[in-house]
């Protein structure tokens, strides 16, 4: 289980992607962003990187049309490449003394 915390899966990832994500997931996670304003501004990253991968001719980044699948549209999906997806177990509890039940497997 500790592999999910110490893995380093982005290891290999464009540093321009990465932090075009990690400033949207920033600002869902610390300053409380709505997840269709983070969508809106993964958006507009995403436009950004087009355009100046586009208009930059010297530029080794990754082509415009590879960006597209790179850049995701939606922040739970950059919470899913970071993995920041929330692990829960429900327990049950007694409304009379309040004990709390591990879930059978």
């Amino acid at each position: 289980q500790t592999e999910r915390h110490f893995g380093h899966r982005l290891h290999n990832a464009n540093p321009t992607i990465l932090l075009s994500m990690l400033i949207a997931l920033i600002l869902n996670v610390f300053r409380h962003v709505t997840r269709p304003w983070c969508n809106a501004t993964l958006a507009l990253l995403n436009i950004l990187l087009k355009m100046a991968t586009r208009n930059s001719t010297h530029s080794k980044t990754t082509p415009t049309e590879q960006l597209d699948d790179v850049i995701p549209c939606d922040i739970r999906t950059v919470h899913s490449k970071f993995g920041l997806e929330s692990i829960t177990k429900v327990y049950a509890t007694c409304v009379r003394c309040c004990c709390t039940y591990a879930p059978d497997n």
